[in-house]
């Protein structure tokens, strides 16, 4: 049963004004995007467009089709949320009567939703049935910078935006110069880094730390990161311990990082080994200002279960809204979300870090098809990468996207862990 939605639509505001700037990594002008000659045949000129344009596939007077390719099935299910949250999402706006775009007309925006059991491969092929077979104007919220990478030559090729996929890694940046179809929905990894540190070199100074990584490129890229952000300040990485993603266990590690003694734990765990290394440092009496990367920051799923006391004091980066805070009750967004998930309670679960992403990725996502000018699909990305003070129900930061930075959040806040929810810093710090 649908039911009509009752959460409100995103604003724009002014730009949000930093407290803090943090230099990101060196951002890439993209060159001018071209459609390719060969990205589909277009639909008809659209009567009501009121300009002599081509509509990209996907676009009618009626209906606009979106596609993502998500994991339902598999170790990643949970990520699931994401695409059945956006689903559940457009279903209600669709079932209030459709979204209103700039033309004026009013069209429904059909979500598809594919199973790709987190297997770039899968993932590849599935893109493929989205934009050939179910002609899809766009992609949005697919999960993973392996699949990010792994269709981006044929988003590239086809001409369809690939918006707000489920990473942050710098590759997608990186990517960017050659192929900006691709946008990501988390803060860049390296932006996140360098926010952290920034935080812990004005709030810890002259400390000493130590740092648990996996042990492959993402996570030397993150040690890497840490070690020139502290360059020059009082802070020194005094130990350093790599782990396998297929090891049983991180604990070997911790111990031999709590042996420095190190005033500051940089702990780059992901999934059960975030949790295991949190209940290993209680064990061991390590006293060390704990610091997570922000997949790791699920109070339900990943800092609780470490057991009581083990994630106090946990600092981590902010771009969303602590949905297992009860407190924030009478938050207008907060509201709007509580409100959203109760009506679908076989689908969005109200304390899901994942449906929470699928929700903003929703609201994202309306924004841009309602601000996009024409009905093609560079104008699509022409839009999402233009917003100038979005703000989402769920994000504690405002939102302005630039063509040449490919990532939602250029801003962020650092949040602290007090044993049952977490509490935000004042500071924002700004990727620049």
């Amino acid at each position: 049963m649908s039911h009509a939605r009752t959460t409100h639509r995103p604003r724009i505001l002014p730009a949000a004004t930093a407290g803090v700037a943090v230099t990101a990594l060196a951002l890439t002008g993209c060159a001018g995007r071209e459609t390719p000659a060969d990205a589909g045949e277009a639909s008809p000129t659209s009567s009501t467009m009121g300009i002599a344009e081509e509509c990209s596939p996907g676009f009618t007077d009626t209906e606009v089709r979106i596609g993502t390719s998500i994991p339902l099935s598999g170790p990643a299910a949970a990520y699931g949320a994401i695409g059945q949250t956006l689903k559940a999402y457009f279903d209600d706006l669709n079932a209030a009567g459709g979204l209103e775009f700039a033309d004026g007309v009013t069209r429904d925006v059909t979500i598809s939703v594919i199973d790709d059991g987190y297997d770039p491969a899968k993932t590849a092929a599935n893109v493929r049935q989205l934009v050939e077979q179910d002609e899809v104007f766009a992609l949005a919220g697919v999960l993973g910078t392996g699949a990010a990478i792994g269709v981006a030559p044929y988003v590239e090729e086809a001409g369809v935006p690939n918006l707000f996929v489920g990473t942050g890694s710098d590759a997608i940046l990186a990517l960017h110069e050659t192929t900006p179809w691709t946008t990501g929905f988390m803060p860049q990894y390296g932006f996140e880094v360098q926010a952290l540190a920034a935080y812990l070199i004005d709030n810890h100074p002259d400390s000493t730390a130590a740092i648990l990584y996996q042990n492959d490129d993402f996570g030397e890229s993150i040690h890497a990161g840490f070690e020139a952000a502290f360059e020059g300040t009082g802070i020194e990485i005094i130990a350093a311990e790599p782990y396998e993603l297929a090891s049983a266990s991180v604990d070997s590690q911790v111990t031999a990082l709590a042996a420095s003694d190190a005033d500051v734990f940089l702990d780059w765990a992901v999934g059960a080994f975030a949790t295991q290394s949190l209940k290993k440092k209680l064990e061991l009496g390590w006293d060390a200002t704990t610091v997570i990367n922000a997949p790791a920051a699920d109070a339900t799923f990943f800092l609780k279960p470490a057991g009581e006391g083990a994630a106090d004091g946990v600092v981590s980066i902010a771009y969303t809204k602590d949905i297992t805070d009860p407190s924030l009750a009478g938050d207008a967004g907060y509201d709007a979300w509580t409100t959203f998930a109760a009506a679908h309670p076989d689908e969005v679960n109200a304390l899901s870090a994942p449906a929470a992403a699928g929700y903003q990725t929703a609201q994202l996502l309306e924004a841009a098809l309602q601000e996009m000018e024409g009905c093609t699909r560079e104008a699509l990305l022409d839009a999402a990468t233009s917003f100038d003070g979005l703000e989402l129900d769920l994000a504690p930061v405002a939102i302005s996207t630039s063509p040449d930075y490919p990532y939602v959040f250029s801003e962020v806040k650092v949040q602290v862990f007090n044993g049952d929810n977490w509490d935000v810093a004042e500071d924002t710090y700004t990727a620049n």
